[in-house]
């Protein structure tokens, strides 16, 4: 009996699915030798920067350089490359060391989308005898990297949302799943070009550390748009000393990364990394030195924007039709939420100072120590902050860094221990109070005197954390559903009897093809080959080997069932 059309509504999922994720940790050591004999490191500054990746099969390779401002005490009245040391005065002494990790992540490919954080654990140091006078002291520094990545890739599937076959028998079976669909992404190059005013007269640029600070996003229809600051510090020579100085710059811009399908109210992940910089000396010449440079920065930011989806997906439909499957693996939202920490602390600024001229802050995750319960996330972080402040007694500005921990913890109904965490901080308001300095202060400091410990300034920091918590999930989804129907089976040809007039049983012409299908069921029947069945039905071989996989051409049984095209018959020959 004919049927009529099946309508099979469809709709096109792209998600990013988690390849995998793991956390190493990474011992660098080095001996440090610092120009004068001193009495203690006070603080160190450390930041990883310029990180490079190499994806290869299974495995991620993290390259980059760790930056280090190592502050320190001088024990010694010394002149060492023009630079006089005092005894009691901090001093500070910039370090660079190569680092490399390799993190094996079964199932990465070099197309993978990959994340990597990174986060000082440790830093210590052991005081060594030098071997020499040449060289004052030397101290081993032992440090502790954690590196933590995630690779994912993008899925693109067609699956079917409904099955619609108002004159057939059928069962659809569907499924909830509650997914982050990708929405697009794209990455887009931003040039910064501007003239640079040096204080002093420039022999050479020595070099210059770039970071991106204070990225915000905003979305458009079907536009990213992504403001941030370039923060440069330039090292170069000056001219007729050859001393090496430090100008710091800063550069606001604002980048467009086009995303079709873009809206307000979906959710935007954003990367940049600076792809290129470099100064061009003007202004001078080779015997007198530059007064100014043209710097040129390109950027690169990278924009992916997502929307969470629920949506009900044919897992099966049974009835008298072909449902054709794939396997899809997504990840689920099981929950998510955001969280405000108030982290507090004393700060003891080694000079006295008069104001916080501005403070640079952005929020570590911990990831070894940061773990999912059963219905909770339990978060391990640090603020890390870059203070610039004004001394009291000589106006000019300082910067000193500072560290703080914070572990607190985000309730999610659902969560479980084997699931997939997503977390990011943000710094979102940092606020001094100043300590009551005695009038004879910079006297004090003067006469090395001046305990900053006994004078802290009362820090406030808020910290928005928020959490998501995934589940992979594997799942056969339908993507076709096609109309069959069955030829029946002929009745049996009798055998002839003496009678005068033997009339044998007709063999049934196979059913027609109904309007929609592609495809129908017919039985295998005595002296049936694959060759006979393709002549039969106006098609090859090969068409019917693809449409029933595993069938043996030698081996065909009476009464089995085979699929065949739907084609209209008409006469051989």
């Amino acid at each position: 009996m004919p049927m009529d059309l099946i309508d099979v509504r469809r709709r096109l999922l792209k998600v990013q699915n988690v390849v995998g994720e793991d956390t190493q940790q990474v011992k660098v050591l080095n001996e440090i030798a610092f120009p004068v004999q001193i009495k203690k490191i006070w603080d160190t500054m450390a930041e990883v920067r310029d990180v490079e990746l190499n994806v290869i099969r299974d495995k991620v390779i993290v390259e980059g350089i760790i930056h280090k401002q190592i502050f320190y005490v001088a024990d010694e009245d010394r002149v060492v490359d023009g630079v006089k040391y005092q005894r009691g005065e901090v001093f500070e002494l910039s370090v660079d060391e190569p680092f490399i990790a390799h993190v094996d992540i079964p199932g990465t490919r070099p197309d993978h989308h990959v994340q990597v954080s990174t986060r000082i654990e440790f830093i210590g140091y052991d005081d060594l005898q030098p071997e020499s006078d040449a060289v004052p002291d030397i101290w081993r520094q032992t440090l502790i990297l954690e590196v933590f990545v995630k690779v994912t890739e993008t899925v693109q599937m067609e699956v079917v949302v409904d099955v619609v076959a108002p004159s057939l028998d059928i069962d659809v079976i569907k499924e909830l799943l509650k997914v982050q669909s990708v929405v697009g992404e794209d990455v887009n190059q931003v040039s910064i070009v501007r003239d640079i005013d040096f204080e002093r007269r420039v022999k050479k640029i020595r070099n210059i550390q770039t970071k991106i600070e204070n990225v915000e996003t905003t979305i458009a229809p079907d536009k990213i748009i992504v403001e941030g600051t370039l923060h440069k510090q330039i090292f170069y020579v000056e001219q007729g000393t050859n001393r090496v100085f430090e100008q710091t710059v800063r550069e606001n811009f604002t980048a467009f990364v086009d995303i079709p399908g873009a809206r307000p109210g979906q959710n935007v992940q954003v990367t940049t990394e600076v792809e290129f910089v470099d100064i061009d000396l003007r202004n001078g010449n080779d015997q007198e030195g530059f007064e100014r440079g043209r710097q040129t920065a390109v950027l690169a930011v990278f924009a992916k924007v997502t929307e969470e989806l629920q949506i009900d997906v044919v897992v099966d439909v049974i009835g008298d039709v072909e449902v054709f499957k794939e396997l899809l693996k997504v990840e689920s939202v099981i929950s998510e939420d955001s969280k405000q920490v108030t982290v507090r602390n004393d700060v003891a600024l080694v000079r006295p100072a008069k104001k916080i001229a501005e403070t640079d802050a952005e929020v570590n995750i911990n990831f070894t120590e940061t773990k999912i319960i059963d219905d909770k996330v339990i978060v391990v972080g640090e603020v890390k902050k870059q203070i610039f402040y004004v001394d009291l007694c000589t106006g000019g500005l300082f910067e000193q860094g500072v560290i703080e921990q914070f572990t607190t913890f985000v309730d999610l109904p659902g969560a479980r221990p084997d699931m997939n965490l997503q977390i990011t901080g943000e710094v979102e308001f940092v606020e001094f109070t100043p300590p009551k300095y005695p009038e004879d202060v910079c006297k004090l400091f003067e006469w090395h005197k001046f305990d900053p410990e006994k004078f802290p300034w009362k820090q406030t920091a808020v910290v928005q954390i928020f959490v998501k918590v995934t589940e992979t999930l594997q799942l056969d989804v339908v993507t076709d559903v096609v109309a069959v129907t069955p030829t029946p089976t002929p009745t049996p040809t009798p055998t002839p009897t003496p009678t005068p007039t033997p009339t044998p049983t007709p063999t049934p012409k196979p059913t027609e093809c109904p309007p929609g299908s592609t495809i129908k069921i017919v039985y295998i029947q005595s002296g049936d080959t694959l060759w006979k069945l393709a002549q039969k039905y106006h098609t090859t071989v090969d068409t019917l080997l693809r449409l029933n996989p595993g069938i043996d051409p030698q081996n065909l049984q009476i009464g089995q069932k085979i699929r065949v095209p739907c084609v209209p018959d008409r006469p051989l020959g």
